[in-house]
């Protein structure tokens, strides 16, 4: 699962045209950085993707989202993003202290 432009502007009713698919994919770049930089300097924004499936695409989704909304964050990140950062860095902390070479499927 990868989160892409064209089922971000479906969720969010976008109209996809050349200029807004282009703008989402941007935004969605920068949120799978910023995802990653929030969580860990330990794992690759891939391995990050691949390990936590669900929970990095909804802290991307969920950033892309409020970024496309408000570009500036003027009211910071929202409560629903901070909480799967939360969620996702200590999901990374507890397998990286267990040295857990599971695949994520243990991922709630």
């Amino acid at each position: 699962m990868a989160v892409t432009a064209s089922e971000l502007m479906d969720e969010l009713h976008i109209d996809t045209d050349d200029i807004e698919t282009k703008t989402v994919q941007g935004l969605i770049d920068y949120a799978k950085e910023i995802v990653t930089d929030s969580v860990t300097d330990d794992l690759t924004t891939e391995q990050l993707e691949t390990k936590y499936p669900k929970l990095f695409d909804l802290a991307t989704k969920n950033l892309a989202t409020s970024m496309y909304y408000d570009r500036e964050l003027t009211n910071g990140t929202s409560k629903g993003y901070q909480m799967v950062i939360i969620h996702l860095s200590a999901k990374v902390a507890i397998d990286m202290k267990k040295g857990s070479d599971d695949d994520g499927s243990n991922e709630i």
